[in-house]
C-alpha cells in the first residue's frame, strides 16, 4: 500500500459510499479516544457533510459535545479485532489505542489525533447535533481529507487488495473486495471496461 495523500474535501462522500465502519477519533482536554462506528452517511457535497451517529453512553458523544472536532479512520478488514475491540470498550477505563494496538499520529488540519493504519481519513469540524431517537446526529463539515493513492482514485480502487469492513450484526463483519459496473441494458460490455471497473 502506498502513502496518504491530501484529497477535496468532496470526494469525502466517495470514501464513505460503500458504507465501511470507521474508527472514530476524539478527543478533549488532552485525553483522546477512538470507537468503532458503522452509522455514518454522507449529507452535502457542498460543503461537504458527513452525519455520524452517536449513543449518548459513549465517550465519543461526550468529547464530540464538548469538542469541536473529530476525524473518521478507514481501515481494512486487516484490522477487525481493533475494530471490534474499539466497539466494546470504554475509553474511560481503557487506553484503546494500546489495547487495539492503534497508533495516533497528526491530522492535517484539526488536533484530534489520525490512525497511522488506516488507508483514508476524513477530518471533519462539528457543524450540528440532532436529536433523533436513541441516537445523536452529529454533522460534521469535512474540513481535510487524505486517502492511499494505490487504493483510492476518484473512487475506490483495488478493494481485492485491500478489503473495507462492514458490520452486519453482532459479532458478525463482512469485506467488500469487489467492485462491478452498472451498465444498461443496451449496453455492451469490452474486456477494456471490465478491466477498468475491476480497478486491475
Amino acid at each position: 500500500m502506498g502513502r496518504k495523500e491530501r484529497r477535496e474535501p468532496r470526494l469525502a462522500a466517495r470514501l464513505l459510499e460503500p458504507g465501511p465502519v470507521v474508527l472514530v477519533t476524539t478527543h478533549y482536554r488532552a485525553q483522546p479516544n477512538v470507537m468503532t462506528a458503522a452509522w455514518v452517511i454522507p449529507l452535502s457535497l457542498e460543503p461537504p457533510r458527513i452525519g455520524l451517529a452517536v449513543h449518548p453512553s459513549r465517550l465519543t458523544h461526550e468529547f464530540l459535545t464538548k469538542g469541536e472536532f473529530f476525524a473518521l479512520n478507514i481501515v481494512t478488514i486487516e484490522y477487525l479485532p481493533a475494530l471490534h475491540l474499539c466497539g466494546l470498550l470504554s475509553g474511560r477505563d481503557t487506553d484503546k489505542f494500546t489495547r487495539a494496538q492503534l497508533h495516533p499520529t497528526d491530522a492535517l488540519e484539526t488536533d484530534v489525533p489520525v490512525l497511522e493504519e488506516a488507508i483514508a481519513q476524513i477530518e471533519c469540524g462539528l457543524a450540528a447535533r440532532l436529536s433523533l431517537g436513541d441516537h445523536d446526529l452529529f454533522v460534521g463539515e469535512v474540513l481535510a481529507v487524505a486517502a492511499d493513492s494505490e487504493l483510492f482514485g476518484d473512487r475506490w480502487l483495488h478493494l481485492e487488495e485491500a478489503p473495507l469492513a462492514h458490520h452486519v450484526g453482532g459479532e458478525w463483519y463482512a469485506a467488500l473486495a469487489r467492485v462491478y459496473r452498472a451498465r444498461l441494458p443496451d449496453e455492451e460490455e469490452t474486456e477494456a471496461e471490465d478491466h477498468e471497473a475491476s480497478g486491475r
